[in-house]
């Protein structure tokens, strides 16, 4: 009884920095809770940077690139990582019966589109053979900057 009661009291304690950018989740929540939950979109201090066409640098919002290549279809899981200031490799878990070589033609064409409109110059795109990873705290992190 002791338990019952105090668990309707307990408050759950979320570690955030005022940076994060979360929007609320339109799918119920792994864990099973009914209640409303966030979906951690990324911090804003993250943003990727590049060359820009005509010198200087221009940088990019990771969920410019989080929304782009959530909208092809047939990626279950993606991860872009920033390898160099001028190298994206592209981490991609297709749904089944996805045509692999089809998808990577979209979304290479897909990402160009994305870094030339923002200006981006001279900017390599990696095909990754190994998966999506979680760090090693167990956070998954879709865009992971050039550190």
């Amino acid at each position: 009884m002791l338990l019952t009661s105090l668990c309707r009291w307990a408050q759950p304690i979320l570690r955030y920095d005022l940076g994060d950018r979360v929007l609320l989740r339109p799918d119920a929540c792994p864990c099973g809770d009914p209640l409303p939950a966030i979906k951690v979109r990324g911090r804003a201090a993250d943003l990727l940077s590049f060359p820009r066409r005509g010198g200087g640098i221009v940088r990019i919002v990771p969920m410019a690139f989080e929304t782009l290549l959530e909208s092809i279809p047939d990626i279950e899981l993606f991860q872009i990582v920033q390898t160099s200031p001028t190298t994206l490799r592209v981490r991609i878990r297709s749904t089944a019966g996805a045509d692999r070589e089809q998808l990577w033609t979209t979304v290479l064409r897909e990402l160009a589109a994305l870094l030339g409109a923002h200006g981006a110059d001279r900017v390599g795109v990696e095909r990754a053979h190994e998966p999506p990873e979680q760090s090693p705290g167990g956070k998954y992190r879709v865009v992971i900057p050039c550190s």
